[in-house]
């Protein structure tokens, strides 16, 4: 079954694609039109009414709530599994300040973790004295499950990896990794940035315990809002770090209160109430594309990107043979990333320059065609020289 829209109709939702060939939705996805129209239309009514008059705080209410059902919807998960955060490292910090770490505590992760995983437990390291113990990223992509087996220990509290690398877009075997990890009695944190909306979630099949995403990238949302999912080992185990207003009711004059069942105690004051309608617009949308379609249309140009690009002389693709998600990596001969990707910016197209393993990273979604992986193609071969 196809998308549930032409090509040329999914496009028009995107104007900056009048403009430049944009691979970039692993930093940010492209805007479409529904959703600043709904984020545009939510400013609109805060603007001729209070912010927090009565009706307005309930149909905030009602908003939050709608948007976490979908949400829980979206992964697999059970009612109340999911919280509204502010992105996804917000989420992991969350999970990971929620553990009673000692000094010797063990996480395992790998090498190819995006800094809003990495960099929270490096401060755990420095912190707690949390040992840190690191899968190489071609052993995490040959086998995660394995090279995570290899590295549990008696003092093994969490391992922290990612669904999909950031950096090589290799599509890791989380499932696996968390099926071992429980068995040595151990927490299982995931991040989904890469993966939630380019490829199928479905957190009820698996053993993961937390599961940490963002709305704006895959899933086309505005940036400033995030989900969290947590199983019930996560749910019993992770203690509240941050708390407000909105992680319980029945607040008492010294600052005690009833959390939150579920999830939604994990949430904190403000939500960004603005923007949850953008996120909502754009889930309709997708839902109405059909999500099926959306992933296969996804592997489908991502396939096609890798032979474009390994038809150019001097291109070598560093992301692992399909399948895969929507992130594909990849080398110029003698060119630097980073000066590679402003060259290649001069031209039109948009990729992400990636520090380690130093490559390019082109994000290839249903929404690009035939016409960007040839424009990526030839661009390539221009900067090449």
């Amino acid at each position: 079954m196809g998308l549930a829209a032409t090509p040329a109709d999914i496009r028009t939702q995107f104007p900056s694609f009048d403009r430049e060939v944009y691979l970039n939705a692993g930093g940010a996805g492209p805007l479409p039109r529904v959703v600043a129209e709904a984020v545009e239309a939510a400013v609109r009514r805060d603007l001729a009414r209070g912010r927090m008059s009565m009706e307005a705080a309930a149909a905030q209410e009602a908003l939050a709530g709608r948007l976490r059902r979908r949400l829980e919807g979206l992964l697999g998960g059970a009612p109340g599994s999911v919280a509204i955060a502010a992105n996804t490292t917000a989420a992991q910090n969350a999970v990971l300040w929620g553990l009673d770490w000692r000094p010797g505590d063990e996480v395992v992760t790998t090498d190819v973790e995006h800094p809003g995983l990495a960099a929270p437990l490096e401060v755990l390291r420095v912190r707690r004295g949390v040992v840190l113990r690191t899968v190489p990223g071609e052993e995490a992509a040959a086998g995660l499950a394995e090279a995570v087996g290899r590295r549990l220990g008696d003092r093994t509290r969490m391992v922290a990896v990612s669904h999909v690398s950031y950096a090589t877009g290799a599509l890791l075997d989380v499932g696996g990794a968390a099926s071992a990890a429980r068995a040595a009695g151990a927490l299982t944190l995931v991040d989904g940035a890469q993966a939630v909306g380019a490829i199928p979630v479905d957190v009820g099949s698996w053993e993961v315990d937390a599961y940490a995403f963002p709305a704006h990238k895959w899933l086309c949302g505005p940036e400033g809002l995030g989900g969290l999912w947590l199983g019930p080992r996560a749910l019993e185990q992770v203690a509240l770090t941050f708390a407000s207003y909105e992680s319980g009711s029945e607040h008492r004059p010294r600052g005690s209160f009833v959390p939150h069942r579920g999830a939604r105690r994990y949430e904190t004051s403000t939500p960004a109430y603005p923007l949850m309608p953008g996120w909502l617009a754009a889930l309709d949308w997708l839902d109405g594309l059909g999500w099926s379609a959306i992933h296969a249309r996804t592997a489908e140009l991502h396939r096609a990107a890798r032979s474009a690009l390994a038809a150019v002389s001097g291109v070598s693709v560093a992301t692992p043979p399909p399948p895969q998600a929507g992130l594909l990596a990849f080398t110029l001969r003698g060119r630097d990333p980073e000066q590679a990707s402003r060259a290649l910016a001069s031209r039109g197209v948009i990729v992400r320059p990636i520090p380690w393993p130093p490559a390019l990273r082109a994000s290839v979604g249903f929404y690009n065609d035939e016409r960007d992986l040839a424009r990526l193609a030839e661009a390539v071969e221009r900067v090449i020289g």
